[in-house]
């Protein structure tokens, strides 16, 4: 079955330094006051919304600046903007696309909303001279507008993609370039489609011990190929132990430490993020060299119940399974994979070989149906092995179920 091109969007992340970050603040105040007018001209014209966006941006514009004629003949726009200085061309359209999109989405709201904090998306016009590590913006500085070069840090953007409009987002003491990238995929089959061709998938589970990830690379008719362990709980959980032991200590003192916590917190969310941003990215490496074309991943998206699955701990900063199924879908996209989902019924528990209830334990602990930290598995009819691999296998085989004929 031949492959189909598609598109995909993904959005690339930098930093800015400069001293001039303060020009960016002052440009989203006046973004957010802006989208805040027409905001409210389409609360309060509602009949306006059965025309296009094209059509109803330009009745809006003739509604606030009015048109040549009208200022040839002296005319005034009916709803000018007031105390409001001059807005250019590309602001203003972005700001007005931005509360079309509002009413559409959310239609006609019973409390009109009172404060707008969106991040500016700049068109074409609103920049230039976008180099590797800079980019010439065209800011407003609380009393004019002006053209300010920012330098930015970040990854190199991708060859032969095509950029689309970037966001500004600007936080307390950083500010960010959000580029979105759209990116041409080179398969976009079905997993249907795919299981009709496709001589093997990759099975994942997630243990939370020094493997992150385990991988079954199965066949279609269910038998395990190879195993592929996707290390470093042991590393990302020695890098966060002493980041949480200070935060426990901070815990214990008086709620002027606050801002300490949020940041021990921060450093642990990010550290998180990273060991998932790095499973994720091995897992799409592994399957592009063994040209695997379909990931299949437990299902939790209904969430976990922690006091029966002990292993992965109570503890929000503990497990990054859910983390890297959410980064590996996009990743696995991009390049032609696709991830699928199974339920989590009975996927840990069973044995992948006889679907006998199973027994976990450590080397040299004995076995006990309560031990769902153990790394080992055994079952009465003498299967043993790895439990994450196991739990892998049955969620291949679950899958592969699906589509027997």
């Amino acid at each position: 079955m031949e492959e189909r091109n598609g598109y995909s969007t993904i959005t690339y992340r930098f930093r800015f330094y400069d001293k001039h970050l303060n020009w960016l603040w002052e440009t989203k105040v006046l973004y957010n006051k802006v989208i805040q007018h027409y905001y409210n001209l389409l609360i309060d014209f509602p009949e306006m919304l059965t025309l296009s966006n094209y059509q109803l941006m330009r009745q809006l514009e003739v509604m606030t600046i009015g048109t040549k004629e009208m200022k040839q003949k002296g005319q005034k726009a009916s709803y000018p903007f007031c105390d409001f200085p001059v807005i250019p061309l590309y602001f203003r359209r972005a700001a007005i696309n931005c509360a079309i999109s509002m009413v559409r989405n959310f239609q006609i709201q019973k409390e009109m909303v009172k404060t707008f904090l969106v991040a500016p998306v700049y068109y074409k016009g609103m920049y230039k001279e976008w180099e590797k590590d800079s980019i010439m913006l065209k800011v407003y500085t609380g009393k004019r507008w002006v053209w300010n070069c920012y330098h930015f840090k970040g990854r190199n953007l991708p060859e032969r993609a095509q950029i689309l409009s970037p966001l500004i987002y600007t936080e307390e003491k950083q500010t960010y370039l959000h580029v979105p990238i759209k990116k041409v995929v080179e398969d976009i089959r079905s997993i249907k489609e795919r299981m009709k061709v496709e001589k093997c998938i990759l099975a994942l589970s997630f243990p939370g011990n020094n493997s992150i990830a385990v991988g079954a690379v199965m066949t279609r008719e269910g038998f395990l190929k190879r195993a592929q362990f996707f290390l470093g709980g042991l590393e990302l959980k020695a890098r966060k132990k002493t980041l949480k032991r200070k935060l426990e200590k901070l815990k214990k003192q008086c709620q002027l430490e606050t801002k300490k916590k949020e940041r021990y917190r921060k450093r642990i969310e990010n550290i998180n993020k990273y060991y998932a941003h790095l499973v994720s990215r091995r897992i799409v490496e592994y399957c592009i060299s063994q040209e695997i074309k379909i990931i299949v991943v437990p299902n939790y998206q209904h969430g976990i119940d922690f006091s029966k699955k002990r292993y992965l701990n109570t503890d929000c900063f503990e497990w990054i399974g859910r983390k890297i199924i959410q980064y590996l879908k996009y990743k696995a996209f991009l390049n032609g994979i696709l991830v699928s989902a199974v339920p989590t019924v009975h996927i840990s528990d069973c044995c992948s070989v006889c679907g006998a209830k199973i027994k976990r334990y450590n080397e040299g602990h004995t076995p006990g149906a309560g031990y769902w930290g153990g790394q080992l598995f055994l079952c009465p009819n003498g299967h043993q092995g790895n439990s994450g691999l196991n739990t892998a296998r049955n969620v291949g085989k679950r899958f592969i179920s699906y589509y027997k004929n």
